[in-house]
């Protein structure tokens, strides 16, 4: 039986907990925004860090970006695209979520700990029960600051009760995951569901 290493497991929530968009999704909003693919793609990446940051203003955001590219989208175009982006993240992966339960089962804590807008954590809130199923949620939008921050993963800890020697954390992104072990915490990129559980797995007995 493995020793047990971490008290608490902290996931982010999208790409982690939720599938992220994929190309093909995007590809669709691309032709409807009636700009370039790639000029589209271009400015859908510019704005991805804010979204995560911001927790306000992100439509405003679009438009400045598309501005300084030198590119026009109708105020149309913008809100019909941040209505649908909302139903992209809003996609839960059912075998991450089957782990954290797990993990809580066993007598463990889990967090969410994510970036995260005040718009998008209404319909998520809205929309699914299970985000209470955590012991711990932080947002960015709630807590005034985001990944890769040293005060937000402090935060969650603080909120967790727990060290940062004792805490494993899975995101998508490596710079939130680097942010993660400047605390000192035991962190990964998330690749896949079956590779978080193998991750958990050599330090915790879900048995």
């Amino acid at each position: 039986m493995p020793s047990v290493s971490w008290d608490a497991v902290i996931f982010d929530y999208g790409g982690v907990l939720s599938y992220a968009p994929q190309r093909q999704d995007l590809l669709d909003y691309a032709r409807s925004s009636g700009l370039e693919e790639s000029t589209f793609f271009q400015l859908y990446a510019e704005t991805r860090e804010y979204y995560g940051r911001a927790a306000a203003g992100y439509e405003a955001h679009w438009h400045r970006v598309a501005k300084a590219a030198g590119a026009e989208i109708s105020d149309a175009a913008v809100k019909q695209f941040i209505a649908k982006e909302s139903d992209l993240w809003t996609r839960p992966n059912p075998e991450v979520l089957a782990l954290a339960r797990e993990i809580k089962a066993a007598g463990r804590k889990i967090a969410i700990l994510s970036n995260m807008t005040f718009e998008l954590l209404a319909i998520l809130r809205a929309k699914f029960d299970w985000l209470g199923e955590f012991d711990v949620r932080v947002w960015s939008c709630e807590h005034g600051c985001a990944k890769p921050d040293d005060s937000i993963y402090l935060g969650c800890l603080d909120a967790l009760g727990c060290t940062a020697q004792r805490a494993l954390f899975f995101d998508d992104r490596p710079r939130n995951v680097d942010g993660a072990k400047q605390v000192g915490i035991d962190a990964h990129v998330f690749e896949s569901a079956a590779q978080a559980r193998a991750i958990v797995e050599r330090g915790t007995d879900l048995s």
